[in-house]
């Protein structure tokens, strides 16, 4: 089943691409190091850009900032660092069709790199920019690029239901299984 929805692409942005045809997800790609408490002054649907990989800033941000090897403007994630990145796209779907944010397996496994809130739901009614908190679980540095691919979207279709409120537990109805959970149906 094929949705159409509406996306646009931040200045600096990209938007999402499945790098397959058998691919469900969407990577994304990282536009911004953005603030994780302050709003854009002059454009309050967006964060605070921190680092746009062009301009060098003025605030404790330039700690971060180095040139690499290729001549490109980086920010230098410390080890164990957590950072909130922009994704570079705003979309526009149908009820009730959302996005979850999930990490790349190539980046957790290769290079210690994650996404700490994932998966992270972008709700229909959202019309701002997705952001990913990407954090480096290694004891060494992790250089962020402008445009890397970050982390990956995937797009589905949420049931909404109408709640049934009982009186009591009981009224719920008995389960072979019960209360039982955290591991106790056991290993195999």
């Amino acid at each position: 089943m094929r949705t159409a929805l509406s996306i646009c692409a931040l200045p600096g942005g990209h938007l999402p691409e499945r790098k397959t045809r058998g691919a469900i997800g969407y990577d994304t790609y990282l536009r911004a190091v953005v603030s994780a408490t302050e709003m854009d002054p002059t454009n309050p649907n967006l964060r605070k850009t921190l680092f746009d990989f062009v301009h060098i800033p003025t605030d404790e941000t330039v700690r971060h900032v180095f040139t690499n090897a290729d001549g490109k403007h980086v920010y230098r994630m410390d080890p164990h660092e957590s950072v909130l990145v922009g994704i570079g796209f705003v979309t526009q779907m149908v009820f009730p069709m959302f996005y979850w944010v999930a990490p790349r397996s190539g980046l957790a496994s290769k290079w210690g790199i994650t996404v700490t809130n994932a998966p992270g739901t972008v709700d229909p009614d959202y019309r701002g920019e997705a952001g990913v908190l990407v954090y480096n679980r290694n004891k060494t540095t992790f250089d962020l690029e402008h445009n890397m691919r970050i982390a990956q979207i995937i797009f589905q279709m949420a049931l909404i239901p109408r709640f049934k409120v009982v009186k009591k537990v009981t009224n719920l109805g008995q389960t072979h299984r019960g209360v039982g959970g955290f591991g106790s149906t056991g290993l195999r």
